[in-house]
Parts: C-alpha cells; structure tokens; sequence
C-alpha cells in the first residue's frame, strides 16, 4: 500500500478523521522512537528499553529492538503508549505502537480492540514497511499483558490479531515483550 494521499492541520479545533489520526499516529510514533534512538545512555531511567516481536500473515518478520513507554494528561484527554522499533532501519523494517486514550493502564491483562474513537480498550498497531511502502494492520482482537509498571518504566506482553487499515483483506498476527523506560524529556504519569 502506498499513502499518496497529503495530509495538514489546520487547526485543533477540527477533529481528525480515523485516517488522519492513524497518520498523526504513525508519525507521533517514529518521531517518539527517533529521539530515543539518538539519545546517549542517560536517556530515561536504565537507558534504552527493549522490546521483542514476531509477527506473521500478510508480511511476516520478527526482531527485537528499542521500546519506550510514555503517559500524559492533558486536561480531560489522557494517552498511554509503548512504542517498539529496531534499532537501526534498513529498507524493510518494522515497529509497533500500543495505545490507549483512557490513561495509563496499571498491572494487569486487557482485550487490544480496533482503534475506536468511543473505546477504552487499548488498541495496537503494527507498521511494516518495504521500499517505501508501509503497510499498516491495526489489532482487531488480542491481549495486552502488563506485568509491572511503575512511573519510570513499564514491562508486559501483547499477542493481537490486526487487519490492514486500508480495508484491503490483508492481515498479521503479532506477539512479543516489551520491557520500556519511560521516554527522554518527557515526565510519565
């Protein structure tokens, strides 16, 4: 799947459409992970977190890399997330954002749904991307197992179902670990 499509914002007081905010999505991610990457070992408590995946169907691959974690409030909206991407980038790679708009998510096991403006659920999503083209599958059933959390990291498991997001028949099976400081210059909640 190629994205021709362009996208801007205009302005915040408009609200995103699922295609729109998959794309912010997207780029919130590797931006997230492009500052840790560039960071030296003093960035986030322990350094670097890693992170694991194996992920097959439509495209399959498998690798482990960096993972953080972030958690922030603001006002009446909340965001969780732990990103996971390899460490260095090469024509194929891959990365994985698990998200949740209902704040930080304590110990404990949850369902991943699809991204849904009116849900709770945690949802992930897992880009893959091959000579410039990326292909992304948002989960449509799954788990999310965090196993310790505190305010400067967070560890657990997930496996999810995802469907292409571009409404095409394609679709993966993810699972693997993550182990995820919480991010450089960011305070986590």
């Amino acid at each position: 799947m190629q994205l021709n499509q362009s996208t801007s914002v205009t302005g915040a007081t408009a609200a995103p459409s699922t295609t729109n905010r998959r794309r912010v999505f997207a780029l919130t991610t590797f931006a997230f992970l492009s500052l840790t990457a560039c960071g030296d070992d003093s960035v986030g408590p322990g350094g670097l977190g890693s992170g694991s995946i194996a992920a097959t169907g439509t495209v399959s691959t498998s690798g482990s890399g960096v993972a953080v974690f972030q958690s922030i409030s603001n006002g009446a909206s909340s965001l969780f997330q732990v990103a996971i991407a390899p460490l260095s980038q090469s024509a194929t790679t891959w990365s994985l954002q698990i998200a949740s708009y209902a704040g930080r998510l304590p110990v404990g096991t949850y369902q991943l749904s699809a991204l849904s403006g009116s849900s709770t659920d945690p949802t992930a999503t897992f880009y893959y991307t091959s000579s410039g083209n990326i292909q992304m599958f948002n989960s449509t059933s799954g788990q999310l197992v965090i196993t310790s959390s505190s305010p400067s990291s967070v560890r657990g498991t997930f496996n999810f179902t995802g469907a292409d997001v571009a409404g095409g028949s394609g679709s993966v099976t993810a699972h693997g670990t993550f182990n995820a400081p919480c991010a450089p210059g960011i305070t986590c909640q």
